[in-house]
């Protein structure tokens, strides 16, 4: 092969050598900028500098093969064949030129290198092709000079496709390619022997056709390589002017950024980016490598080694992105960016913009769209939404409904600014009892839920630990304050759903409150219905009093100084239309419950006041007054007017209340009841005895009549202690110079006791059932 080479050097006209050398370069770097060209252009505009892309490549070939053969064999007389010239120019275009021209359209670095292969090989195509246009000489070709020499071409073409990052510049595309065309055609000549034919005429051995379109070519290059100088200088001022108002709206963008080249070089970048990753103006400059930036980078942010590796690997990654990706980086001081990278002609953009306040805002925004804002406990949205993730996979919990005790007393008295603070206090009393196991929310005001995970015996201890963790007083702004709470528990094996599950728990704690508070109750079957029962009764009621279904019934009361009949007791009676007699002992405490007694009341007063006008002057009517009236601001106007509306003259009326009633506020009670006996209305006692501290009351409240209990009266004659209460309460009354009555005198001995004790009046079957009275048959006839 060097001896075909020295021999190729002796037979070869250095000086066209040198010329085809020189046109190849040329052609080859106007070849490159057409590349670009074509790559940046879009539209209809593309397809024109490709066409010019594929002509410049072919004719840079086929000028570079017939320039060097010109000087080749002068010793010789050969021609060329026009036709096959020209076809050599047409294989040149379509071997060579189309490949390198379709690269463009493909981003993808194994087809393009594929293509540039294919390119490489239309040069050996084009080569053949020209020898074979010679004529006058014979010649013989070296088969593995011809392979060698397509593989040149192939490989420098192939690898001109191929180059990426800091090699992947305009010069070295163009020795590549320039290397590429020379090696195919130097190579392959070195293994061609000519042999002159004999007779072959050696005058004008040169064509003057090849000749002009050589030299035609060259020109051409030379004029296109010159446009193109002038055309790139004037690029370039245009792109410094444009780069200089880039530069200024890119500095004053919000957003950091960097344009990362395809020879993954640092092309563009703005002071927000600087600003954002702390780097000082002067370390990152263009044209750095991206690992330089990776290491300026790092060094930054204190990033160890496999952080390190693992944001090169992101960025190898965005270099390849056909389509725009998007991700998120969190720093060590907790600030967020977000980062959006995606291809453009030439590379890759990735834009940096700082989340951190919006990303603080979304999580301040979810924090209080789930929690409550006073208790930082979970609100009502977020208890829903966790107990209905629990039945999806029906997970068993018990949902432990917790209502304070006596709260609106702390808030009416201590004002709501010592509520708010005892709620934050009850919340972490909460905490500290389930811990990080259970689910505690704020269900509304001062009702909280707990969703206990968990058997019932460890469902059952969480809420008997809650009851006594509230039942321990709290220090509140230098209060002591006490409340106490009542829980309802349901599991949510008794539910079907989130709804039934809070309902049936809700049930539970209103039997929790009802059997005296201060205690948790579970959910048990039935209660459903006695609950829809008392709601009928509750309705059941309101249409009695609508519809006037009760009635009064009467019992006498007698005096023992004369006896004679000086009064009645006005009992409430009802008679339902489908259920019957109901029994006071069973409505009077719902409608106190239910603050429905309010309205009863007042109806029997105005009855009462009314039947009693017809009795005789000398006979009064005892209303009983429940202790849910004495807290009505409406009860002296009730009084009032059943009194004006019957004409009932005050003395004949006598209010009765319970010792129940005097406990629940003295005060406000010892007012009211001045009010009652400033208009002539008498008070008693009822039920002395049975309630607490009987004889304070007598002496701080004002009292017209003591009613002794029927339970002393029934076990006088054989229970000594009973005897001894009632002999002390009936001279308690005479030293007080406060009449007595005798409740539930039922037998002639019992009525002979009292009477001997020295008891006023007495009351009971013996004297009179309740009846309803006819106004003709009371008379003042004396008991028989």
């Amino acid at each position: 092969m060097s001896a075909s080479f020295l021999r190729l050097a002796t037979e070869q006209s250095l000086g066209l050598v040198a010329a085809a050398i020189l046109i190849c370069l040329v052609g080859s770097w106007l070849l490159v900028g057409l590349l670009r060209r074509s790559a940046r252009t879009r539209g209809t505009d593309r397809y024109w500098w490709l066409s010019a892309t594929a002509v410049v490549a072919g004719v840079t070939v086929w000028t570079t093969h017939f320039l060097a053969m010109l000087g080749y064999r002068v010793d010789l007389a050969m021609n060329y064949d026009l036709d096959w010239t020209l076809l050599s120019i047409g294989i040149s275009v379509l071997t060579v030129g189309v490949p390198l021209a379709a690269t463009v359209f493909f981003p993808k670095r194994p087809i393009r290198i594929t293509l540039g292969a294919i390119a490489g090989l239309g040069i050996g195509a084009m080569h053949f092709t020209g020898m074979a246009a010679i004529v006058g000489c014979l010649q013989t070709q070296s088969l593995p000079a011809a392979v060698l020499a397509c593989l040149a071409g192939a490989v420098c073409y192939g690898t001109a496709m191929a180059i990426t990052g800091r090699f992947h510049t305009r010069v070295v595309k163009t020795l590549l390619f320039t290397t590429g065309v020379c090696a195919t055609h130097f190579i392959a000549i070195s293994g061609v022997s000519l042999t002159q034919v004999p007779g072959f005429q050696t005058l004008e051995h040169l064509n003057p056709i090849l000749g002009a379109l050589t030299g035609g070519a060259s020109l051409t290059l030379f004029a296109g390589a010159m446009i193109s100088l002038i055309a790139s200088k004037r690029l370039r001022i245009q792109e410094r002017a444009h780069t200089t108002i880039l530069a200024t709206a890119l500095d004053n963008m919000s957003n950091g950024l960097l344009f990362i080249g395809e020879d993954h070089r640092l092309r563009l970048f703005n002071d927000r980016f600087l600003k954002m990753f702390d780097i000082s103006k002067g370390v990152v400059h263009r044209g750095m490598t991206v690992s330089e930036l990776i290491s300026v980078l790092a060094k930054s942010s204190s990033w160890d080694g496999q952080e390190r590796q693992r944001i090169t690997r992101r960025v190898q990654s965005v270099m390849k992105l056909a389509q725009s990706e998007t991700f998120e980086h969190s720093f060590a001081d907790g600030r967020l960016l977000e980062v959006v990278s995606g291809p453009v002609q030439g590379g890759v953009v990735i834009t940096f913009d700082d989340k951190t306040a919006e990303r603080q805002a979304q999580l301040r925004i979810e924090h209080m769209a789930y929690h409550d804002p006073l208790t930082a406990l979970a609100n009502r949205r977020a208890l829903q939404e966790r107990m209905e993730e629990g039945f999806a996979p029906k997970r068993r919990y018990k949902l432990l409904l917790v209502d304070l005790d006596r709260f609106k007393a702390v808030n009416d008295t201590f004002g709501h600014s010592v509520g708010d603070e005892l709620l934050v206090a009850v919340a972490e009393r909460i905490r500290d009892v389930t811990g990080g196991d259970d689910f505690v929310a704020r269900y509304g005001g001062d009702e909280l839920a707990v969703l206990v995970y968990g058997d019932l015996d460890l469902s059952m201890s969480v809420a008997n630990n809650i009851v006594e963790a509230m039942s321990r007083p709290f220090l509140i702004q230098d209060f002591t304050l006490s409340i106490g709470c009542s829980i309802g528990m349901c599991c949510t094996d008794d539910a079907q759903d989130v709804t039934e599950l809070m309902q049936r728990a809700d049930l539970a704690l209103y039997e929790a409150k009802h059997a005296g508070r201060g205690q948790a109750s579970c959910y048990q079957s039935g209660m459903l219905e006695q609950i829809a029962a008392r709601h009928q009764l509750e309705q059941d009621i309101k249409a009695a009093i609508e519809q006037r279904q009760f009635h009064l019934a009467y019992q006498p009361i007698l005096s023992l100084h004369d006896d004679r009949i000086v009064g009645y007791e006005a009992l409430i009676r009802w008679e339902h239309p489908t259920r019957g007699r109901v029994s006071p002992a069973e409505f009077i405490p719902f409608a106190e419950e239910t603050g429905q007694i309010v309205a009863i009341g007042q109806w029997v007063l105005e009855e009462a006041c009314r039947e009693a006008a017809c009795w005789a002057d000398d006979q009064h009517v005892a209303v009983n007054i429940s202790p849910v009236q004495f807290k009505s601001p409406s009860l002296r106007a009730h009084i009032v007017s059943a009194l004006d509306r019957s004409g009932l003259p005050p003395h004949r009326l006598e209010i009765e209340l319970t010792e129940t009633a005097l406990v629940a506020d003295g005060q406000a009670l010892a007012h009211i009841l001045g009010e009652i006996r400033a208009l002539g209305i008498k008070v008693a006692m009822d039920d002395f005895g049975t309630g607490y501290s009987s004889f304070a009351h007598l002496r701080d409240f004002p009292i017209d009549r003591i009613k002794i209990d029927r339970s002393f009266v029934a076990s006088a004659v054989t229970d000594s202690h009973a005897m001894a209460v009632l002999r002390a309460i009936t001279q308690l009354g005479q030293d007080m110079r406060v009449p007595t009555l005798a409740e539930g005198v039922e037998t002639q001995e019992q009525l002979e006791l009292v009477r001997r004790l020295g008891c006023d009046d007495v009351q009971g079957y013996l004297i009179g059932k309740p009846e309803r009275l006819d106004t003709s048959s009371i008379s003042q006839k004396k008991y028989a």
